[in-house]
């Protein structure tokens, strides 16, 4: 018979696990440092506390850490010891500097198509260095020398103006330097004037320039405020002056404010005078009867004041050139009568071949 056994009134305590240390996998043990003190204290004052406290792992840190310093010490290189250089003989600088040469001229030999090129640039910056010296040298002598100065000034084209205005106007003066004048600012400068329409300025070395002009050809005047001159291209390029030319047509009948704010008002009346004189020339009267003035009179049309005594002539709109004819032919047979008209109308609309004859 089984008898169950009485439990015990003591307790057991448990046996004490002692820390497994695991060697180091190094073939050598790494040689153990003499504890510290204030190790050794706290090692007895850990087990005199408790007996219950868990085993840590930090001696098995430190077992592995003290194998790898082991493992490094171990693994490190030991100092080989240097073979003593062997003792060469001393050579005098005779020796050296043919040695020296002989280096030289293999490394000049391996390298010559370098040293070649090298050479062929440095040779051609001094060359172009030279010539911009030289250049800029050059410059300075022909701005400064007395042999380029300016002598004569040869002008052509010019019949309104002098030779001292078209001068003023080039701005151009004797003992000045030829190089100092371009050709193309003085153009402009000629072409800043009213009476110049187009110019060429060609410098001859030494000391000359030649300037040649084509003036504007006057045809007419303007009477606005002021009489102004028109040039046979139908542009009002100048207000008369005391020197200009007064034997001219005169072109009356305009509304200066509309002239000088309408542009396409301005230009039909230009362009229709032109074409008128030229009409005229045409017809083979501008010789026998010049034209003295134009007359625009609004809706009726132009009429003409020709000749030395002023007659009247009325062309009306439109066919000038057909009443031109007309009237020359109109003259013609009067003049076999040894007769003259004061006036002659040719503005008959009903009747365009008409032509109306007052005699004196």
């Amino acid at each position: 018979m089984n008898r169950r056994r009485a439990p015990s009134t003591t307790r057991r305590k448990p046996a004490r696990k002692k820390p497994v240390q695991r060697k180091p996998a190094d073939k050598k043990k790494a040689a153990k440092r003499p504890p510290r003190k204030n190790v050794a204290a706290k090692k007895t004052a850990t087990k005199k506390s408790s007996r219950k406290a868990t085993p840590k792992k930090a001696p098995r840190k430190r077992v592995a850490r003290k194998a790898a310093l082991t493992d490094r010490a171990q693994n490190r290189r030991r100092p080989v010891p240097k073979k003593p250089r062997r003792a060469e003989p001393k050579q005098n600088w005779r020796e050296r500097a043919v040695g020296v040469r002989q280096n030289m001229g293999g490394w000049v030999i391996r390298r010559r198509g370098s040293i070649r090129r090298v050479g062929q640039v440095a040779v051609l910056g001094l060359v172009l260095t030279a010539l911009a010296w030289l250049g800029d040298r050059t410059v300075q002598y022909a701005h400064s020398a007395d042999a380029f100065a300016i002598r004569e000034i040869i002008i052509e084209g010019n019949h309104q103006l002098e030779d001292i205005d078209v001068r003023r106007a080039a701005r151009l003066q004797i003992g000045s330097n030829v190089f100092e004048v371009s050709s193309e600012g003085t153009r402009n400068y000629l072409l800043q004037h009213p009476w110049i329409e187009e110019a060429t300025v060609v410098r001859k070395l030494p000391g000359r320039v030649r300037i040649a002009i084509v003036e504007r050809k006057p045809v007419a005047l303007v009477a606005l405020d002021q009489l102004y001159l028109v040039s046979d291209e139908g542009a009002v390029f100048k207000r008369l002056g005391v020197d200009d030319p007064v034997d001219l047509p005169v072109i009356t009948g305009i509304a200066s404010e509309r002239f000088y704010d309408d542009l396409d008002y301005r230009t039909a009346i230009l362009l229709r005078s032109m074409a008128l004189l030229q009409d005229y020339e045409g017809a083979g009267l501008a010789k026998r009867e010049p034209v003295s003035e134009i007359h625009f009179e609004g809706a009726h049309g132009i009429e003409l004041f020709v000749g030395n005594d002023g007659m009247n002539v009325r062309l009306g709109n439109g066919q000038h050139r057909q009443k031109l004819r007309r009237f020359r032919q109109v003259l013609e047979r009067l003049a076999r009568e040894k007769t003259r008209p004061s006036y002659v109308y040719l503005d008959n609309v009903r009747s365009p071949e008409r032509v109306t004859v007052r005699l004196p």
